[in-house]
């Protein structure tokens, strides 16, 4: 009887997606720990082991990005891996929200990595609001994390104006308005060539190549409306060198860093393999001293990142605001 009690209370679980919202918040575990707890660590191994076996058509997936076609056919069949757990499907959203959920957001870095410093990339986050660029037809179009779309307007990329409408480019970016620039973190697509099943350390490679091809991308001018920005990626080993130039250049506002593993795919959605820390944590996570002017900036009362996290539970479950587990706004 007991054997068959807990075969039935494991087939009736609501959900097995441990960043469900109906389970424990995965943050917390630097506080709080529980026996049946996924680790970050064992999350992230899961995620790469589920990437191998990926059988999704990303070039389809770009061509709808990029016509704002999300409508499926009969024939149109997206295969199921058995184990699903960590698998991304587009979402069935009619317009004009088709582009809602499509950005890959990241989770609080509570767990440092064993391979921290061999196959994670450091990439500064400027203050900015998150968005995805999409060049096609000849307009870009520039759509929030939300799906809806805050703007329009000519620009340099890749089928993003009437002299080279052939093409298409997705990229994923800050809009930082006091500078009037978007600052690109990362690439679905290229040129018609779709970067959603390429590596990370490929994508970044790929973006710095063909921001060194077209320096035109970061000037204003008629044929581009706003300056596009590439930002850098460091290794780890660079954080300390990079927190001192800078503070000294000041060259944009520092909203936090954001962390890579290089073998990640781009999924939509929050993924294990982005973490996201902001500059004031470094010492305390990282153990990496960082200068004054950034460990200043800690909110009021901020005593460390466990108890800072559950701080920002509490205020937004009073305010009624559903919890998630992405980069913070």
């Amino acid at each position: 009887m007991e054997d068959l009690l807990g075969t039935l209370e494991s087939s009736l679980n609501v959900t097995t997606d441990p960043c469900s919202t109906l389970r424990q918040h995965p943050r917390f575990s630097q506080f709080k720990q529980k026996s049946d707890k996924i680790s970050q660590e064992e999350r992230r191994r899961i995620t790469l082991e589920s990437q191998k076996q990926k059988r999704y058509d990303f070039q389809r997936h770009v061509r709808k990005l990029a016509d704002s076609d999300f409508t499926l056919s009969d024939n149109d069949e997206i295969e199921k891996i058995e184990d699903d757990e960590m698998e991304w499907c587009p979402p069935k959203i009619k317009k004009p929200r088709a582009y809602k959920n499509q950005i890959m957001l990241s989770e609080w870095l509570v767990e440092v990595p064993d391979d921290f410093g061999e196959n994670w990339l450091m990439v500064p986050s400027p203050v900015g609001k998150r968005c995805l660029v999409v060049a096609s037809k000849g307009i870009t179009k520039v759509y929030s994390k939300s799906g809806f779309k805050m703007v329009e307007f000519v620009s340099a990329l890749p089928g993003g104006s009437r002299t080279r409408c052939e093409d298409c480019t997705i990229l994923d970016c800050l809009w930082n308005e006091h500078k009037q620039t978007y600052f690109v973190l990362d690439v679905l697509c290229w040129g018609k060539l779709p970067m959603l099943g390429c590596e990370v350390q490929m994508r970044f490679y790929w973006l710095e190549s063909k921001f060194n091809e077209e320096p035109e991308l970061s000037r204003k001018c008629a044929k581009n409306r706003f300056p596009f920005h590439r930002v850098p990626f460091l290794s780890p080993k660079d954080i300390q060198a990079f927190f001192v130039e800078q503070a000294a250049s000041e060259s944009y506002p520092l909203d936090g860093l954001l962390f890579y593993h290089k073998l990640g795919l781009y999924t939509p959605g929050v993924s294990p393999l982005v973490g996201w820390l902001k500059p004031y944590m470094i010492t305390e996570i990282l153990d990496i001293e960082i200068p004054t002017s950034y460990q200043q900036k800690k909110p009021t009362g901020y005593l460390n990142i466990a108890q800072h996290l559950k701080d920002n539970k509490t205020v937004k479950k009073q305010k009624g605001v559903k919890m998630d587990i992405g980069q913070e706004d």
